[in-house]
This record gives structure tokens, C-alpha cells and sequence, in this order.
């Protein structure tokens, strides 16, 4: 009998790539923010809601999106998200003003809604449900890694061609990746002429047949306690993070001196270990599900992960230093994308044939933190005089996501 193909980890490959371009194009406008905000005459609030309008866009369409990726298929929607984010990453250097830059922001979050759902969706075909954790957290390493390796990028990038030239060359990343995927990706993997009947057989061991749905149970899936206890979860998740992708480069600079290039510098910390964690976490809690089983092999990572999110925070807020604080930050944005491939695997297996739509609902809750920490970082920082007022905020939201997970089960999947 023939040894199975592996045409999977060229799919994974490309899923880690355009988690890593996603982030790419999404983190770079942090470290240009104090040069959008010198250029274009905007003041810290209006920086905050140019922040928080991408992530406004990304929950609206977020649950539409992942309904499409179910319905239509992964292969022709992401495709199109991509096409569509990058060339408003391109139109990000172009604008003249600040009405002209939030409504291009904007497009840009609804742009990018639907691109991890659907990732996550189409791993799912290509994966069996023992190998789901690092797989996802293969994909969030890669995004974490685009996070990291956005500020200094963009920091050499604005010295050497200015902010907008920067935005431009960001914007082409994404078509490049495009034109491959589209050669390659099969959204069943039957259908590839590079998998043979060995690795097909692997890839479904252990899987339900996935077919297609028809409709979408809405009653059931807005009604069910399992889904909501991931939504709330996954809106403590994204608080802390949205404050390292939007203002950590502006409070090093601000409140530490830091130039622009040790702030690109440190502003990667946070999100180099991130990558680190995802892969360890997915990994720890699929070796955790074959011991404790899955209940308890994912709910452990996600209890664990949050509290000790809420501990670096907390240390981080008493930092008298520059890099102690950020070291602290890598710390806690550690901590918590241990549990980041955890949510999306658990996600896919309660979603099951709505693993796209049940991933969206859950990422609308990522979308509406990430509508709301920008702000609420800029309203404590002028109500307090420092940013470290957010860290207290962000320490108790990450207990009160630590709490949540004993809510979540990831054996009750929704029903049709």
C-alpha cells in the first residue's frame, strides 16, 4: 500500500502565510500612526477611532462572511477577501485627510472580515480532528509573526520611503499570495491531484462526513449557551492584544522617550511570543485532549492561559522601565494565545457543519473589543495621565475570561 501524500501541509503553508500577511497589512498602521497624525493634523481621539472603525467593519461583516465561506466555499471567498484587503492597504497611502482615512479603514476591516473563519473552515476539511489544534495554531503562529514582524518593518520602511510608499508596498504582499492559492487550494481535498487515496483516508479519519448545509439553523446557534460563553470569552481575549497593535508603539514613545525604531523594536516582543505560544498551545492541548479528553484537554489551556494573562498585565501596570514593561506585555500576550488555536479548534468542533458561521459569531466578540480598547485606552490614559491605567482595566478582564471557560464545552456541538 502507498505511503499517504502530503498535500495538507502545502494548504497549511498557506494558511500560516496569509495569517502572516493578514496581521502584515493590519499592524503596520501602528507604528505610522504618529506620522499619519503629524501628516494629516489629526489629534490622539481621532487616531483611536481611525483604530477602532477597521474593527467596527470587521464584526459587522464577520458573521456574513463566515455564513459565505459555508455556503459558497473557502476557495473563491478568500480569494476575494484577499484581493480586496490588500488593495485597500495600497489606498491607505493615498489618502488626503481624516474623513477620507476612516472611510478607507473601514472598507479595510470589512475587507479582512471572514479571513480567519474561513482559514479555519478549510483546515478543518483538510485536517482530522486530532491534528486541529496545531494546525490552527500553525495558522495563529503566522499571524502572530506578521504582528511581530510589522513594526520594525514599517519603521524601516517609513525611514527609508515614507509612511504612504510603505502602505503601498504592504498592499502587494497580499496579491502575490493570492495568485498562488488560487492554483493550488481544492476546498475538498478529493478533488486534488496531489492527494492520494492514503492521505485521503487520513485526513477524514475520525471526522464526521462533511457535507455542505443547506441553511443555517439561526434559531439554534444564536440560542445556544455553548456559543455565547465563546463569544464572551473570545471579547476578553482581544482586549489586551488590540492595545498592543494600536497604541504600545505611542506609550513607549510618549511615556518612555523610546524613538521610533526602539519603539518598532519593543512593540514586536508581545507578538514574537505570541507566535511562540500558538503553536505551544495548540500542540499542549491536543496532547491534553488524548490524556484528559476533550473537554478538559481544551478547557485547561484556556483557564490556565487567562490567568496568567491577567498576572502579566497586572506586572506590566507596576514596570518602572521600558523594557520591563514590555517584557511583562510579552508575558501576558503569551499567555493568552496559548489559548487563542484552543478557542478556534473548540469553535470548530461545537460549529461542526456551521464551523464557519459559529467561528464568525465568535470573532464578532474580537471585533467588538477591538472596537472598544483603542478608546477606552485613549479616554483612561487622559483621564489617569498613562496608558498604564489600561493594563489594570485588561487584568480584569482576563479573570473574568478565565472564569468563562469553565462555561465552555467543546463535546455540545450545535445542532441542526
Amino acid at each position: 500500500m502507498p505511503s499517504a501524500t502530503n498535500a495538507r501541509r502545502i494548504t497549511l503553508a498557506f494558511a500560516v502565510a496569509a495569517a502572516f500577511v493578514t496581521y502584515l497589512d493590519r499592524i503596520c498602521i501602528s507604528i505610522a500612526a504618529p506620522s499619519i497624525t503629524e501628516d494629516l493634523g489629526l489629534t490622539t481621539a481621532q487616531m483611536g477611532y481611525v483604530f477602532s472603525v477597521f474593527a467596527l467593519a470587521y464584526g459587522a461583516f464577520e458573521i456574513p462572511m463566515g455564513w459565505a465561506g459555508d455556503r459558497f466555499g473557502q476557495k473563491r471567498l478568500m480569494a476575494r477577501i484577499v484581493i480586496a484587503w490588500s488593495l485597500f492597504t495600497a489606498l491607505t497611502g493615498l489618502v488626503r485627510g481624516y474623513l477620507l482615512l476612516v472611510a478607507v479603514r473601514f472598507l479595510f476591516g470589512a475587507a479582512q472580515a471572514g479571513a480567519f473563519p474561513t482559514l479555519t473552515r478549510a483546515l478543518a476539511r483538510w485536517f482530522p480532528p486530532g491534528e486541529r489544534g496545531r494546525s490552527t495554531g500553525l495558522m495563529w503562529m503566522g499571524a502572530r509573526l506578521g504582528g511581530a514582524v510589522a513594526p520594525p518593518l514599517a519603521a524601516l520602511m517609513i525611514v527609508l520611503v515614507g509612511w504612504r510608499l510603505s502602505f503601498v508596498v504592504f498592499g502587494v504582499s497580499g496579491l502575490v499570495w493570492c495568485k498562488l492559492f488560487w492554483r493550488w487550494y481544492r476546498d475538498d481535498p478529493a478533488d486534488h491531484p496531489a492527494v492520494n487515496e492514503a492521505e485521503l483516508r487520513y485526513i477524514r479519519s475520525g471526522a464526521p462526513a462533511q457535507t455542505a448545509p443547506t441553511a443555517i439553523p439561526w434559531g439554534r446557534l444564536l440560542a445556544d449557551p455553548n456559543l455565547w460563553a465563546l463569544f464572551a470569552m473570545y471579547f476578553c481575549s482581544a482586549y489586551g492584544f488590540y492595545f498592543f497593535v494600536t497604541w504600545l508603539p505611542t506609550y513607549l514613545i510618549d511615556e518612555h522617550g523610546l524613538t521610533l525604531a526602539q519603539s518598532g523594536l519593543y512593540s514586536a516582543f508581545p507578538l514574537l511570543a505570541g507566535a511562540c505560544a500558538c503553536i505551544t498551545g495548540g500542540a499542549f492541548s491536543d496532547w491534553l485532549v488524548r490524556k484528559k479528553g476533550l473537554r478538559w484537554g481544551r478547557r485547561l489551556v484556556g483557564i490556565g492561559g487567562f490567568g496568567l494573562a491577567a498576572v502579566g498585565f497586572a506586572l506590566a501596570a507596576t514596570a518602572g522601565d521600558a523594557l520591563s514593561a514590555v517584557l511583562w506585555m510579552a508575558f501576558a500576550q503569551g499567555a493568552q494565545d496559548l489559548t487563542l488555536p484552543v478557542a478556534w479548534a473548540v469553535c470548530v468542533d461545537v460549529g461542526h457543519r456551521y464551523g464557519g458561521t459559529a467561528t464568525g459569531f465568535m470573532n464578532t466578540a474580537s471585533s467588538a473589543s477591538a472596537v472598544i480598547s483603542p478608546i477606552s485606552a485613549a479616554w483612561l490614559a487622559a483621564m489617569f495621565g498613562s496608558f498604564e491605567s489600561m493594563f489594570w482595566a485588561a487584568t480584569v478582564v482576563y479573570l473574568i475570561g478565565a472564569l468563562l471557560w469553565f462555561a465552555i464545552d467543546p463535546e455540545r456541538r450545535v445542532r441542526g
